[in-house]
Formats: structure tokens, C-alpha cells, sequence
């Protein structure tokens, strides 16, 4: 291939770099990306918009089998401009096919199928059986996720009959694995097994790894459900090795997920309790981030439709200046004329300037309160901005941090009530049960913390209080956790040290640094908690001896930004939120402190409060 493209220049190397673009962009994504960001730069030199548009197209999906919905919608809306703009109507079908997958991913079937449709109409008039083909085969998958199954039985038999003559093995695989899905659906589940095994084998042909991992899970759950347990071991068993090596990860959450129930189903509880963890910690992981994907991409779409608006407005504006201007020369025309031929018309050209002056007012009336529409619009775009970034923190906690612990917990009873655990398999899980109890409770409340913070009227009470004591309390309220790591805790502060703040407020600060230094703690460490007095100022330092933090982490924390970073996995894959240092950061500022932080990778962290000293303690 590279000794074809050293002879080729110009329009023909566009058209080559473009053409085995779209044949690997399935396989071999990064050679796709590579070849279609050239074909775009040599077609804009040559001018060549149609070229330009079939390289971006390619980008633009490529994206979107990343999972980069936003770069992909940029890339795809780009395109379809260019496609227009030529009358390249062919381009235009397959530009509504990616549009289509992105309004698949924000879950609006309706209108992903009216996308799909519009690229089969487009290719059809252009007689392009390909897209057709593709076309029809996304009309026939959104079917089966809204439910319609016989309108998606319709649509898969149509491609795959209309697929005889183009003799693609990839697209007549896509079109089985989707008739598979209806007899799932429908419940036979024979059938299902023969026809995913038929789509499976031609994947494979293919080499198309990402449409092997798809069709797997398929497979493994209709053995399943066939109450073939032992071919859907292996088959789930496989599928799960496989989707890890290749990073499938939202394949692999599936795999665990049937696994786990095909070893309940067996009565092999360690085992199906296991899986069942694994897919609760992927599919946490997966929904979040879907979650925030979507609302980066419903972002992007809501400022290009604000783009839009804000053009229309423009254009209006224009064509009243341009209204104005043309009122005001024909008023000129006529005055001077009326002016040179009757004197006697001057007190009709009075009233005539008159009228001029009144429709002038009128006009910067109209300009007037088009600026203030233009205000309001940019002010309900920056308050959809901060609604969407609250959702995102909500989504975040409630969404990844509570819904996975509560999950196993649930588990756990469901097996109980079922009387499918007996006593010593419930006392042997009880452990990690109250881990995650303990886990819930402690983000529940720096949840219920930080949302009295945010709350308008919000007030601090400083008072004058023991330091020692609220140390103490926390020591005592997360001794549990500290007993499990067998961590020795040496607190050296003074008993009779006295600070200026809200006492609720310190606390949970405290809590919070000290819970963050247990949780990298590893088992048999040693935690040190003392102060030193610095002026007006106390600095009561917690130093571990953990897996510390990089430099880029500690400024992230210490930024003036409102950021909730990502919470990572503790020594023995303790969960958080993220929302702890930011609650640090916050409170410690409202009661006029600040945080200080040393820490290097593998060598543990010290972090410092300094809190203003009660004024008696000065002295």
C-alpha cells in the first residue's frame, strides 16, 4: 500500500488515502486517522471540498468508535457543511449515518431512525448500495432497542437480501447479529444461538475484533437463557478474556454480568458473587462516563443551535440597517426632488422628515432591544453552563459512589431472602458489606456537607474551641477503618490548643485529611498528627507514611478552580468521591485558613491546616 501512495500525487492521492481510509477505519483505526487527516490537507490546498468532506466523514467516525461523541459530532457537522455546500449528495448519506450513531448514543431512537432514514432515501436516489445497506441496517438496530421488533426482523431482511449482490461479509454480519437480537427478544432462543454463531464466524473472517466482542456476550447470555450452562461458561469465560486483551470494556461488563449469573444459576455463590462485582465496578465506571459524555456532546449541540440563533439574529439586524438605510435615501430623493421642482411643498417635506425621524426612533427601538434579547441569551447560556456542571458532581457522587456499594448490598439480601446463602457464607461476606456501609455513610454525609455549602444563606458560626477534641472525635469515629490496617497512630497535639472557627465545619476537614491518609496508608504504617504555632496562625500538620501524590495531583487540589477530582482507588481498593478535598478546600477557606501539601510518589504526604488562633491563645 505505501508503495502504491509513493507514486501517487494531487487529486489521486486524495481519492487513494480516502478510499483505504473507510476500508480500515473498522480494523485499523489509528492507520485510518493517520491516512484521513493527510487526505484533508492535500484537499483543501487542491480546493477540493468533496474530498475534504470524505476525510472528515472518516475522522468524525473514527471518533466515534473511540468513544469521542463531541469531537465526532465537530467532525461530522463539519463534513456535512462541505457535502451541502458541493450538492454531493452521496456524502450527505453517509454523514446522516454518523449523525444517526450519535443520536443512538443519546439513547433518541426516533431520531436516529429519521437520520438512517434520510441516508437510505439519499442513497437510493444516487443508487449507492452500500450506505443503503448500512442504512438499513442501523434502522433495523434502533428498532430493536425501542422494542419493535418485527419493524427490525423487516429492515434486516431487506439489507440482507439487498447485500446478495454487494457481497459485503461485514455488513451481512452486522444484519445477522441483529436478527439474533429479535429471536433473544422474542424468545427463541435456538435460533438466536444458530444465527449469533453464523454473524461470529464471519466477524472473525473479517478480523473485526470490536463486532467479535459484540456478538461473544450475545452468545454466552442465549446459552443462557437456554439453560445451557456449561457452553455458556465457556463461551462468557472466553469473551471476558478476550474483551480484557482488547479493551472492550463495555463488553467485558456484560460478560461478567451473565457469568455471574450463570454461576448462581450453578450454585457456585463465591464465584457468581465475584462476577457480580466486577460488573458492578465496570458498569458504574461505564455509566458514568457515558453519563458525562452525553452531556458533553448535548453541550455541544445546545451552543451550536445557540450559534445558530445568535447568526439569525444577526442576519435580522442587517437587514433593518439595510431597511433604514433604504427608507432614509428614498425619503432624501424624494425631499431634494419635491425641493427643486415645487417650493410650495416645503411644509409637505416637514412632515415628510418628520415621519423619517419617527421611523429612524423606531428603528434604534428595534436595535435596542435586540442587544438586550442578545444579553439575556448569552446569560441563560452561562446559567445552562453552571446547571450542566452541578448535574455532572451529582451525577458523579450519587451516580458511581453510592449506587455500586448499595448494589452489593442488595445482592447479598436478594441471595438471602432466596435462601441461596447460608450462615457462614453471609457472616464471610458481612465484612465487605460493612465496608461499604461505612464507605456510604462517609460520602452521604460529605454529600449533605457540601450541599449546605452550596445552599444560598449559608452562615458560619466561629467560636473559640478545643482543637484536641475534635481530633480525638475523629480518631474515635474512624478507628474501625484504622484497626483493619493495623495503622499506628501517633497524636502529638497538645490538649489545650485553642482555634478560631466553626467547630462543625474544622471537623469535617479533619475528617476528611485524616480518612484521605488512612485510605493510602499501607497495613502496619504509622500516622502523625501534630501542630506548630506560627504567629497568629496554627499549622496542624497529618503525615503518612502512603503512596503520596504528584505534583500535577497537589496543584489540581490546590487550584483556585471549583474541581472535583477523581477520586482514586485506595491500598485495598478503598472507593471516595472526590468530593472530600473539595470540601477541605472550601471550608478551610471560609473560616479564613489555608492548606498547605508536600508529597512525593512513594513517600507518603504531609498536609497542613493552618487555622487562625483564638486571640487568649496568642497572648
Amino acid at each position: 500500500m505505501d508503495s502504491i501512495l509513493s507514486t501517487l500525487n494531487g487529486e489521486k492521492r486524495v481519492e487513494f488515502l480516502n478510499q483505504i481510509a473507510t476500508e480500515l477505519r473498522e480494523s485499523e483505526q489509528d492507520k485510518a486517522m493517520t491516512y484521513s487527516f493527510e487526505a484533508d490537507s492535500i484537499a483543501k490546498e487542491l480546493g477540493n471540498n468533496s474530498a475534504r468532506s470524505r476525510a472528515l466523514e472518516n475522522i468524525g467516525w473514527i471518533y466515534y468508535r473511540k468513544g469521542n461523541w463531541q469531537k465526532s459530532f465537530d467532525y461530522s457537522s463539519s463534513a456535512y457543511e462541505l457535502a451541502i455546500k458541493e450538492n454531493d449528495k452521496l456524502q450527505a448519506a453517509r454523514l446522516m449515518n454518523n449523525m444517526g450513531a450519535l443520536y443512538y448514543e443519546q439513547q433518541n431512537h426516533p431520531k436516529s431512525i429519521e437520520q438512517f432514514r434520510k441516508g437510505y432515501l439519499l442513497a437510493t436516489e444516487v443508487n449507492d448500495l452500500a450506505t443503503r445497506i448500512r442504512s438499513l441496517n442501523n434502522m433495523a438496530l434502533n428498532f430493536t432497542q425501542s422494542g419493535q421488533q418485527d419493524s427490525a426482523l423487516y429492515y434486516a431482511t431487506i439489507s440482507i437480501n439487498l447485500n446478495k449482490d454487494a457481497g459485503s461479509p461485514y455488513l451481512t454480519s452486522f444484519a445477522h447479529r441483529v436478527i439474533g437480537d429479535v429471536y433473544l427478544a422474542k424468545g427463541r432462543y435456538d435460533t438466536a444461538q444458530v444465527i449469533y454463531s453464523k454473524a461470529l464466524d464471519m466477524a472473525r473472517t473479517q478480523g473485526i475484533k470490536s463486532f467479535e466482542a459484540g456478538i461473544l456476550h450475545r452468545l454466552g447470555n442465549s446459552y443462557l437463557l437456554d439453560n445451557k450452562l456449561t457452553q455458556a461458561e465457556e463461551t462468557l469465560q472466553y469473551s471476558i478474556d478476550f474483551c480484557r486483551e482488547n479493551g472492550y470494556l463495555d463488553e467485558l461488563s456484560k460478560s461478567h454480568k451473565y457469568l455471574s449469573q450463570v454461576y448462581t444459576k450453578k450454585g457456585n455463590l463465591k464465584d457468581a458473587f465475584y462476577h457480580q462485582s466486577e460488573f458492578l465496578v465496570l458498569n458504574d465506571s461505564l455509566v458514568n462516563k457515558n453519563n458525562r459524555d452525553r452531556l458533553i456532546l448535548l453541550q455541544g449541540m445546545f451552543e451550536q443551535d445557540l450559534a445558530n440563533s445568535e447568526l439569525e439574529l444577526l442576519k435580522a439586524q442587517n437587514e433593518n440597517q439595510s431597511l433604514r438605510l433604504q427608507a432614509t435615501n428614498r425619503y432624501a430623493w424624494i425631499i431634494g426632488i419635491t425641493a427643486l421642482i415645487i417650493a410650495g411643498l416645503g411644509m409637505r417635506m416637514f412632515f415628510l422628515h418628520r415621519n423619517v425621524s419617527k421611523i429612524n426612533h423606531d428603528l434604534l427601538d428595534q436595535q435596542s432591544k435586540i442587544e438586550e434579547q442578545n444579553q439575556e441569551l448569552e446569560r441563560q447560556s452561562l446559567e445552562l453552563k453552571a446547571i450542566n456542571e452541578t448535574k455532572n458532581k451529582l451525577f458523579s457522587i450519587l451516580g458511581h459512589d453510592l449506587r455500586g456499594p448499595i448494589g452489593q448490598i442488595k445482592s447479598v439480601f436478594d441471595l438471602v431472602l432466596k435462601n441461596q446463602l447460608d450462615k457462614e457464607e453471609f457472616f464471610e461476606l458481612i465484612v465487605f458489606l460493612k465496608k461499604d456501609i461505612d464507605s456510604v455513610y462517609f460520602t452521604l454525609n460529605n454529600t449533605l456537607k457540601w450541599s449546605m455549602a452550596q445552599m444560598e444563606g449559608f452562615e458560619i458560626n466561629p467560636v473559640g474551641f478545643n482543637l484536641f477534641e475534635s481530633v480525638k472525635n475523629t480518631l474515635d469515629l474512624l478507628q474501625a477503618s484504622i484497626k483493619e490496617k493495623n495503622l499506628v497512630i501517633f497524636n502529638q497535639l497538645g490538649e489545650k490548643i485553642n482555634v478560631f472557627g466553626d467547630p462543625d465545619l474544622i471537623e469535617v476537614v479533619i475528617r476528611n485529611v485524616i480518612n484521605n491518609s488512612i485510605k493510602f496508608s499501607n497495613p502496619g504504617d504509622a500516622i502523625t498528627i501534630y501542630s506548630e504555632i506560627e504567629e497568629d496562625w496554627l499549622n496542624l500538620f497529618v503525615l503518612d507514611q502512603g503512596v503520596g501524590m504528584k505534583q500535577e495531583q497537589i496543584e489540581e487540589i490546590l487550584s483556585e478552580s471549583y474541581v472535583i477530582t477523581k477520586s482514586n482507588l485506595g491500598t485495598q481498593k478503598e472507593k471516595g468521591s472526590g468530593l472530600g478535598l473539595q470540601l477541605v478546600k472550601e471550608f478551610v477557606k471560609m473560616n479564613d485558613g489555608k492548606i498547605e501539601i508536600e508529597s512525593h510518589p512513594g513517600h507518603g504526604t504531609k498536609f497542613c491546616l493552618k487555622l487562625p488562633l483564638l486571640k487568649s491563645q496568642i497572648s
